[in-house]
């Protein structure tokens, strides 16, 4: 249980720092200044953590990293260019998910597991860390994608349904509230609720998909 929330705590400060820096980049390279001014234009995962969101995480299983604030009037096509940076970050995730499964490939082919074995079971802590990395980089992606502000995804309704949108910045507040009392409420419960078994689902499909694209070159 330990070695778990130690692994956990590493894979979301990797993750969430490296997030968060997507954003920053992508920002500052589309001509907005401001991450650059804050300090957020870093790898670093500590100018990224909110300490108090992050021990949320463990206490009530909902947090976030600080959000890189961003100013679209530097923008040259400032819906385009918003979109492209809120996406930033959960590609951001697609890729180190995709990282952890080649090394975890590789570690596999080194000390001789099959596919098939390694699809069903972690044989050791360094499996177990990798299969973590994979699926949380996987589920902060997915979580993100979920078009409600102040999600990334609420950038694509921007784009496809500007009326909705509008109508739910203007109330971003309670939705916010009502989207973590969701999350809350389903891990008291025990069975993830909505939101926790949407993320699950569409994480294992994509998790099935990336294992079988490595297993085709490693296997």
């Amino acid at each position: 249980m330990i070695l778990y929330y130690c692994y956990i705590a590493i894979i979301l400060l990797i993750s969430i720092g490296l997030h968060e820096y997507a954003h920053a980049y992508s920002s500052y390279k589309l001509g907005d200044p401001t991450p650059v001014l804050q300090g957020r234009l870093t790898p670093n995962p500590f100018k990224h953590v909110d300490i108090i969101w992050f021990a949320m995480i463990f206490l009530v299983g909902f947090g976030r990293g600080k959000p890189v604030q961003i100013n679209p009037s530097y923008y040259k096509k400032p819906l385009r260019d918003e979109l492209i940076v809120a996406l930033a970050g959960p590609t951001m995730n697609i890729l180190l998910a995709s990282l952890g499964m080649l090394f975890l490939m590789i570690y596999a082919k080194i000390i001789g597991i099959s596919a098939s074995a390694l699809m069903m079971y972690q044989f050791d802590f360094v499996t177990l860390f990798f299969f973590m990395f994979i699926t949380v980089n996987l589920a902060l992606a997915v979580f993100n994608m979920i078009p409600l502000p102040p999600l990334d995804g609420f950038r694509l309704a921007k784009v496809f349904l500007p009326k909705i949108a509008a109508w739910m910045q203007k109330n971003a507040q309670y939705i916010f509230i009502a989207l973590v009392a969701t999350i809350i409420i389903g891990n008291n419960l025990g069975n993830g609720g909505i939101i926790g078994n949407y993320i699950a689902t569409v994480s294992d499909f994509f998790y099935r998909i990336l294992f079988s694209l490595f297993s085709l070159i490693f296997y």
